[in-house]
C-alpha cells in the first residue's frame, strides 16, 4: 500500500497519458488506415502511408523533441525566473520545413495543391505535438485525452468527407486542424513570447542535439517505409506497414511510459535519485520485452484478420519477428527516456548513428537472399544491437556527470 500510495501519481500520470494516446492510436491504425486499405488501391495507401510516415519523421524531430528540450530545461528558464526562446524557436523551423519539404513532396509525385495541402498538415501537426508539454508540465493528462478526442472526431468527419470527394490531402489536415485549435484554446500557445533570453544558446543546441538523436531514431522508425517501397514495390508495403502498425500498438504503453518518465526525472538532479532511476530502469528491461512480445504476437494476428483480411496470408511469416523486434524497441525507448535526461547527447547520436550503418548493412544483404523477410530480420537485429548499446549507456552513468 505504500508502494501505490507513494507512487499514485505517477501511475495516474501515466493511465491518463496512455488514454491519451490510445485515442490517437485507435484514431489513425484502427480506423483511418484500415478502412483505406479496403477502399483504395495499393498505390493510393501506399502514398498515404508514405505521407505518415514523413509527418511523423518532421514533426517528432521538430515540435515533439521541442516539446522535449522545454521539459528537459524547464527547471533552468524556472530558476532564472525567464520566459521566450521556445515560441520563436517553434516559429522559425516552420518556414524551413515548408522550404525543405515541398520539392520532397513533388518529387514523391505529389500534386502542387497537394504538396501545400500536406505542409500545412505537417505544421499544424507540429504545433500539436509541441503544446502537449504544456500538459505534461502541468501534469494535466486529461488534456491530452481532449486533444486526442478532437483528433478522433477530425478522422471521423475527414473519412466521410472522403467518402464523397476522393481527396487524400484532407484526411489529416482535418484532424491537425481541429486539434490546433483545441491547443490554442487550452495552453499557453498564444501567450508564448517571441522574446530571446540568455538562455536562447543553451537551448537550440540542446534541441540541435536532441533534434539529431530524434531524427536518426525516427529514420530507422520508419526509413523501412521508404526502402520497401523501391525495393520489393506497393503491395509489399502495404503488407509489412499493416504487420508493423498492429504491432506498434505496444506503443500504446511505450509512449506514454516515455512521456511520464521524462516529465518525472527532469525534475530530479540529486545523485540518489539518479541511481534508483537507472536501477529501476534495468530491471525493468526484461519483463517488459517478455511481456510485449506474449501479447504483441496473437493480438498482432487477431488484428490483422479484423482489420487487413487481405493481406493475412502474405503476413503470417512477419508476425513473430516484428512482435520481437516491437518489444526490444519498447525497451529501448524506456531506457531514451533516462538517457535524455541523463547521459551525454553527444554519445546517444554515436549510438544511432552505429544503429543506422548496422540496419543499412544487415538490411541490404538479408533482403537480397531473404526478400521481406530477410528485412524484417535485419530490423531485429539492429534494433537488438540499440538496445545493448543503450543498456552499456545507462551503466556507465554510475560513473560519469550529466553531461552536456
Amino acid at each position: 500500500m505504500n508502494v501505490l500510495k507513494k507512487y499514485k501519481f505517477f501511475i495516474s500520470d501515466m493511465f491518463l497519458n496512455m488514454v491519451g494516446f490510445a485515442i490517437y492510436i485507435i484514431a489513425q491504425q484502427i480506423l483511418l488506415l484500415p478502412i483505406l486499405a479496403k477502399i483504395v488501391n495499393d498505390e493510393i495507401y501506399s502514398s498515404i502511408v508514405l505521407y505518415i510516415s514523413i509527418l511523423n519523421v518532421i514533426c517528432n524531430v521538430t515540435g515533439g523533441e521541442l516539446g522535449n528540450v522545454r521539459l528537459v530545461r524547464d527547471s533552468v528558464y524556472k530558476e532564472k525566473k525567464l520566459t521566450g526562446d521556445f515560441a520563436r524557436i517553434l516559429y522559425t523551423i516552420s518556414p524551413i520545413i515548408a522550404i525543405i519539404l515541398f520539392p520532397i513532396l513533388l518529387y514523391l509525385k505529389y500534386s502542387v495543391l497537394g504538396s501545400i495541402l500536406l505542409i500545412i498538415t505537417i505544421l499544424m501537426a507540429n504545433v500539436r505535438l509541441y503544446s502537449t508539454c504544456f500538459y505534461r508540465l502541468e501534469q494535466k493528462y486529461n488534456k491530452v485525452i481532449w486533444q486526442n478526442v478532437c483528433y478522433l472526431i477530425g478522422i471521423i468527419v475527414s473519412l466521410v468527407i472522403f467518402y464523397f470527394y476522393k481527396n487524400i490531402y484532407l484526411l489529416l489536415l482535418i484532424p491537425e486542424a481541429i486539434s490546433v485549435i483545441y491547443a490554442f484554446k487550452n495552453s499557453d500557445l498564444l501567450k508564448m513570447r517571441m522574446q530571446k533570453t540568455s538562455e536562447m544558446i543553451g537551448t537550440i543546441k540542446k534541441f540541435w542535439k536532441l533534434g539529431l538523436v530524434s531524427l536518426l531514431t525516427n529514420m530507422m522508425n520508419y526509413f523501412d517505409k521508404f526502402l520497401i517501397y523501391p525495393m520489393f514495390g506497393a503491395t509489399s508495403i502495404a503488407v509489412y506497414y499493416a504487420v508493423n502498425s498492429m504491432a506498434k500498438i505496444t506503443s500504446l504503453i511505450t509512449n506514454p511510459m516515455s512521456s511520464v518518465i521524462l516529465s518525472w526525472v527532469s525534475k530530479y538532479d540529486d545523485e540518489k535519485s539518479k541511481k534508483k532511476i537507472i536501477k529501476m530502469t534495468l530491471l525493468s528491461n526484461i519483463p517488459v520485452i517478455l511481456i510485449v512480445t506474449v501479447l504483441t504476437v496473437p493480438l498482432t494476428y487477431i488484428a490483422l484478420k479484423v482489420l487487413y483480411s487481405q493481406f493475412v496470408a502474405d503476413a503470417t511469416v512477419l508476425i513473430i519477428p516484428i512482435a520481437i523486434t516491437s518489444a526490444i524497441g519498447t525497451a529501448a525507448t524506456l531506457i531514451k527516456s533516462v538517457l535524455l535526461k541523463f547521459s551525454n547527447t553527444n554519445k546517444l547520436v554515436f549510438t544511432y548513428v552505429i544503429y543506422l550503418i548496422v540496419f543499412m548493412l544487415c538490411g541490404y544483404f538479408f533482403s537480397k537472399t531473404k526478400g521481406l523477410v530477410g528485412f524484417t530480420i535485419a530490423n531485429l537485429v539492429s534494433k537488438t544491437i540499440l538496445l545493448i548499446m543503450f543498456v552499456i549507456l545507462l551503466l556507465s552513468i554510475k560513473k560519469e556527470e550529466v553531461k552536456d
